[in-house]
């Protein structure tokens, strides 16, 4: 009766690590088609004021994102950001026509849509596709916004078609939690983002002498609506 207790217990000890670990595997393993999340970082202008300083009169940045992965390589972003711009020409040694200074201060609301590559497979629970929790992905996109300015004379407002360019790196932190630090360089249609319109007499163009925006933005989103992987052959795209 002893060995007989001994063995069942030796079973159960070997039997539950394997219960327990297919209990928690069952929920890691799920994979969601969706994210939602928000974010904040610093963003700045490069334009007539500034043009030679990578990061220059930083301000506070703001976003909503939502994200649908589509595999564990892609993913698509919608993004909602308001950015904070500002300049001086104080702090520069160029000179402006008649040796005026010009300062701006300016709040850019953007909506992008934007695909995103991961250089490998992201995710939590790793399989035969060799998901990994940290994977550092590239972005290119189209969005439209809307800048308000303040300046030395008056208040203006312009709207400009963009292009985002950037990259970052995700790490899932937990089963359905996500993180991110996404750096973008932002190419607006227009010359009025920072409120001066081509000061030295240069004539714009939709490719040359417009503004750009740069940010840092550091998101946490959470994933929901759970995929069937069983269904409609998700295996073979997933």
């Amino acid at each position: 009766m002893k060995a007989f207790a001994l063995c069942l217990g030796f079973v159960a000890a070997m039997c539950l690590p394997s219960v327990a670990g297919a209990q928690s595997g069952g929920s890691e393993n799920k994979e969601y088609m969706y994210e939602i999340g928000a974010g904040g970082g610093i963003s700045w202008a490069y334009g007539d004021v500034n043009h030679s300083s990578l990061i220059a009169n930083p301000s506070w940045a703001a976003d909503l994102l939502f994200r649908y992965n589509w595999t564990p390589r892609w993913a698509f972003a919608v993004d909602v950001s308001s950015l904070g711009l500002k300049g001086d020409t104080r702090n520069y040694s160029d000179v402006y026509p008649g040796g005026a200074d010009y300062r701006f201060n300016a709040r850019l609301w953007e909506l992008s849509v934007r695909p995103e590559f991961h250089f490998w497979n992201y995710g939590w629970a790793s399989d035969y596709r060799e998901k990994r929790r940290i994977a550092p992905f590239l972005t290119l996109g189209l969005g439209f916004g809307y800048a308000r300015r303040s300046t030395d004379m008056c208040k203006k407002s312009a709207i400009a078609f963009t292009i985002p360019i950037g990259g970052g790196f995700k790490w899932k932190i937990a089963p359905r939690w996500n993180a991110q630090l996404t750096a973008l360089w932002t190419k607006a249609f227009s010359d009025n983002i920072d409120g001066i319109d081509d000061p030295y007499g240069i004539d714009s163009g939709a490719l040359q002498n417009t503004d750009w925006t740069g940010q840092i933005m550091l998101s946490v989103t959470f994933d929901f609506k759970e995929r069937c992987l069983e269904c409609k052959n998700q295996h073979s795209l997933y």
